[in-house]
């Protein structure tokens, strides 16, 4: 059994490379939304281009250390966003002495200074006075905001305000990773889908509907695999059809030690080698990783797999072969399930498609005393956030899935630790 902080490291070192198998494709600018893009973006352009006015307002040249004009400005023509300004052409520069209309967004004509806004102006028969001092000069100067060059965006899954970046330095098009294929099996004798009457013991399967909703759809591909009865050489035929055309699989229950648990015996079978089977973790302890690695035959020996030569404790990417699938076996309790998924298939997928995963973990009061009787395992609570920090939800184990529907995040409790004081600080993963 290993440490949390060992299996997500773990997850983290699968980060592909173009060297190391991650594919990209180009889609456009507003395909790319929510999918993972795996290299940096420098700048074309400075921004803004020009010298820009930042409101609407005056444009006009003042002399050294003068912030209000001592005497009216004969007005020179107006400048609109996206023109040129009349008077350049026509007359020359702004001169001292000399003001023209300028609209926020327009190029400030030479000559000119600063800007003053309309509000704090007087026009009057072909001059304005000015009736208030700008703190600020109001324009805002060529590559301010960004210069050529410049790393516009690391490394990230795209959001909308990332669109916007792309799309203000001219590119209709960005590079970002091929989708992940992904299979889910959900294994039990007892469920029954959703939708089907129930009759005796059954239960309905909620697993694989929130494995395959949690996943972010900009990073995989996912297909529904159906659920597994508990039943040896029907869950070795099915795994063996699955890792030929998946990249990752994820099986729900049987990893166990119950009598009907065959998913890890299944997958050794089937030619899967165990990474790890147990995370010192509350909920999720049973979970199970390995992968199924390819042979070098031009080496003459089976690959050591991604995660069988370790270097530092971490996976030795310069290993002869690679794997062909990773699998993750997660319990069958729901809120384990949700908790591994967000914990360690996020990372991986990430990882999987060049980046790292930058979950919301956050230092947060508590509002309450809160212990805990076993301190053997890192555990994470369901908690709401409130104005004052983070409460406990009501939540009776792993089993107890009504409690997703409430917490927004989950708070840590390591190794050796029975309490956290009402006031104390908490370390929590917000999923909401």
């Amino acid at each position: 059994m290993i440490h949390p902080d060992e299996a997500i490291a773990m997850m983290a070192s699968y980060l592909r490379t173009p060297q190391t198998g991650l594919r990209t494709e180009t889609v456009s600018l507003l395909d790319s939304l929510g999918r993972a893009m795996p290299e940096a973006i420098t700048g074309r352009y400075d921004q803004p281009p020009f010298d820009k006015s930042a409101m609407d307002g005056w444009a006009w040249q003042s002399t050294a250390g003068e912030t209000l004009p001592a005497a009216p400005l004969v007005i020179r023509g107006v400048i609109a966003a996206g023109k040129a300004a009349e008077h350049d052409s026509a007359s020359g520069p702004i001169l001292p002495g000399q003001a023209a209309r300028i609209m926020t967004g327009a190029a400030l004509p030479s000559g000119a200074t600063r800007v003053q806004r309309f509000e704090w102006a007087e026009e009057s028969a072909g001059s304005v006075r000015f009736t208030k001092t700008e703190g600020l000069d109001n324009v805002i100067r060529r590559g301010e905001n960004a210069r050529t060059g410049d790393v516009l965006l690391a490394p990230r899954i795209i959001g909308a305000q990332d669109i916007a970046v792309l799309a203000a330095d001219g590119r209709a098009e960005v590079s970002v990773a091929k989708p992940v294929s992904i299979g889910v099996f959900s294994t039990g004798t007892e469920l029954a889908e959703p939708g089907e009457l129930l009759s005796g013991s059954r239960i309905y399967d909620s697993n694989r509907p929130q494995i395959l909703s949690q996943l972010p759809r900009g990073l995989c591909s996912t297909r529904d695999l159906g659920k597994l009865p508990d039943d040896y050489d029907s869950t070795l035929a099915a795994v063996k059809s699955a890792l030929d055309s998946c990249e990752l699989l994820i099986l729900s229950g049987g990893v166990s030690m119950g009598d009907f648990d065959y998913v890890p015996q299944a997958l050794m079978a089937a030619g899967v080698q165990e990474c790890f089977h147990g995370v010192a973790m509350k909920p999720g302890k049973p979970t199970f990783f390995g992968e199924l690695v390819k042979v070098d035959e031009s080496a003459g020996s089976p690959a050591a797999g991604l995660a069988r030569a370790k270097v530092g404790g971490t996976a030795d990417h310069s290993t002869v072969g690679k794997a062909s699938c990773l699998v993750i076996g997660l319990p069958g309790n729901p809120v384990s399930v949700f908790v591994n998924t967000e914990l360690l298939i996020r990372p991986l997928l990430s990882a999987l498609c060049g980046i790292q995963y930058r979950p919301l973990d956050i230092p947060v009061a508590v509002t309450e005393t809160i212990s805990r009787k076993g301190t053997e395992r890192v555990e994470f609570l369901p908690v709401r956030l409130g104005h004052e920090g983070v409460r406990l939800v009501r939540y009776g184990g792993s089993s107890a899935i009504q409690a997703l529907a409430e917490a927004d995040g989950f708070m840590r409790m390591d190794i050796g630790v029975d309490h956290i004081e009402k006031g104390g600080i908490a370390n929590v993963r917000f999923v909401r």
